[in-house]
């Protein structure tokens, strides 16, 4: 499966990272981001803001800084501009909180429950900006930002011009550490894709069976930052081996 795209604009955060001339130094030399997220969501009405856990936190600032506003324009189309929340963890600290509350015998919060599924941040997104256009949320392991454009780029077959995926992950709990496979962070990131248009210039991504070494790519990172670390350099390939699969990136030059 071979998908061609288009960057039409970015987001992103992290600790210590958080504004364009950062994240392009981190592009030129990239590092794990470290330290816990502190992001204020201050245009978020109180209300919302106090149900965001810090994940949350990071992918609404992605997304508000992606779209370049809180709400949605009144003459936003309903139809267009769909969006792919995608996170290969999501909300594990309170999933890991509710298993604990169960094991004791106490009561499980039904607010804490509609908060810890998998579709919980995107819906509070939405909420927060009033948008009830067309989203879903995706986990796919280590492949969780390429499938997140594959999904995109699915949304705009439908008749979409414009997609946008917000990528995002955490740390896992102490009770649930043993399972990482790969370094970790916290961050969220956000790309506004769309078709390239004739003689433009356009990312690829290739899905091909495993097999052969995986091209230069920032070792320190976990794939989903790699995958952010080449839509902002200017590396001609990166080659991920992903839960059984090679994925391919890569840019007209």
């Amino acid at each position: 499966m071979s998908l061609s795209f288009v960057i039409e604009s970015w987001a992103a955060c992290a600790p210590g990272v958080d504004t364009p001339q950062r994240w392009s130094q981190w592009a030129a030399a990239p590092w794990l981001p470290e330290g816990e997220p502190q992001v204020a969501l201050a245009a978020v009405a109180p209300m919302l803001r106090r149900r965001f856990a810090p994940l949350g936190r990071l992918a609404a600032q992605a997304a508000i800084d992606l779209a370049g506003a809180v709400t949605l324009p009144e003459d936003a189309d309903p139809d267009d501009n769909p969006t792919v929340y995608a996170s290969r963890y999501g909300e594990t600290g309170r999933c890991l909180e509710l298993l604990a509350d169960q094991a004791r015998g106490d009561a499980l919060s039904p607010t804490a429950f509609g908060l810890s599924v998998h579709n919980a941040i995107g819906a509070m997104i939405a909420l927060t900006r009033g948008d009830r256009r067309n989203s879903s949320a995706i986990a796919a392991g280590r492949a969780t930002a390429a499938a997140g454009v594959v999904e995109a780029m699915a949304l705009l077959d439908d008749g979409a011009r414009s997609a946008s995926l917000i990528v995002y992950d955490s740390p896992l709990p102490a009770g649930y550490a043993s399972f990482e496979d790969e370094p970790s962070a916290h961050f969220a990131w956000a790309w506004q894709l769309r078709r390239p248009r004739a003689g433009e210039r356009a990312l690829h991504l290739d899905w091909q069976a495993a097999g052969g070494d995986a091209g230069a790519m920032p070792p320190q990172l976990p794939a989903s930052l790699q995958a952010l670390w080449f839509g902002l350099s200017d590396a001609p390939e990166l080659v991920q081996q992903v839960d059984g699969r090679r994925c391919v990136w890569s840019r007209d030059v």
